[in-house]
């Protein structure tokens, strides 16, 4: 296997040009010529070196795994008996977010694999769907994807973090080559996730708290309530909460009772814990804002909740 790896590694034959990306004025691409060609499989095409980025380091680390994409893809394509490849590439700007396309076209079966490198070259970190659109980034992604693709009659594949996308105009669009996911006639279908249809409200690590025995997290209801345009009427003969939103009926909860309703009024649920008071502020387990009111949570990396809304 190395013999092979080593064999199609050497037949790479490297012819270089640049060009710059419009409004940049020191990150340029070089287009780096691929023409293999032994026995039955053929790879031609060409892919991009970045340069004149401020970090030298990172610039290094980008280009490796711009590389390692190729050689990847590369050998995996030498235990083919017959193929014809031609790899190509795009790059989309979008401020100081640079999005780098490449896909490998089958051009016996026209069949497209993507990938992409994106990256912020004001901040010299690697830009992911849940860091551009905050924690619940690809929990909305799949959301959308999930509908969009039941909307279009073509199946549904999870997004997740290796998913290929670009940032344009601020909105992630998501990629399947084509093949992928449907007939290849269509060509690579192309989500869009627009930025503006996903609200984030955070929960501070400091202000919720674990119910131990279980690590459920109480989160307090007000806040995220008020900061979603939710009214609460708080009816003190009964310890209840009626949630409103535009003066219409939510959800119905009691203190210290297990039975939460939702916005029909009919289905009654049980979450992990009943509502409680806590130093005179109302918690619920987090999993009400995703059972009952239909948001997403997760936890980011500094263990603040976020607590999302969003349009399909």
């Amino acid at each position: 296997m190395k013999k092979i790896t080593t064999i199609f590694l050497t037949l790479i034959f490297i012819f270089s040009f640049t060009f710059e990306i419009f409004g940049a004025t020191n990150i340029k691409f070089t287009s780096t010529n691929i023409n293999l060609k032994k026995n039955n499989i053929t790879i031609t095409g060409e892919y991009p070196v970045i340069s004149g980025m401020s970090s030298a380091s990172f610039q290094k680390t980008v280009n490796k795994k711009i590389d390692d994409i190729i050689k990847t893809k590369t050998t995996s394509y030498s235990q083919k008996t017959s193929i014809k490849v031609e790899v190509s590439y795009d790059i989309i700007q979008d401020g100081n977010i640079y999005s780098i396309m490449i896909y490998f076209k089958n051009l016996y079966t026209n069949e497209i694999t993507a990938y992409s490198v994106n990256i912020n070259t004001k901040t010299n970190k690697y830009v992911t769907i849940n860091n551009y659109l905050n924690a619940n980034g690809i929990n909305y992604a799949n959301k959308v994807v999930s509908n969009k693709a039941s909307n279009m009659g073509v199946t549904y594949k999870k997004v997740t973090e290796s998913t290929p996308f670009y940032i344009k105009n601020n909105n992630v669009y998501i990629v399947f080559g084509a093949g992928d996911i449907t007939f290849v006639q269509k060509g690579n279908i192309i989500f869009e996730i627009p930025y503006k249809n996903l609200n984030n409200y955070k929960v501070n690590k400091n202000n919720y708290y674990k119910k131990s025995e279980y690590n459920v997290k109480m989160v307090p209801l007000r806040g995220a309530l008020e900061y979603f345009g939710y009214t609460m009427n708080w009816q003190s003969s009964t310890n209840s909460i009626t949630v409103l939103k535009d003066g219409k009926f939510v959800s119905y909860l009691v203190i210290g009772e297990n039975r939460y309703s939702d916005k029909n009024n009919k289905v009654i649920r049980q979450l992990e814990f009943a509502p409680e008071i806590k130093n005179g502020k109302t918690y619920v387990p987090i999993s009400y804002f995703s059972q009952i009111l239909e948001m997403l949570f997760a936890v980011d990396s500094n263990e603040n909740i976020i607590i999302s809304s969003y349009i399909l």
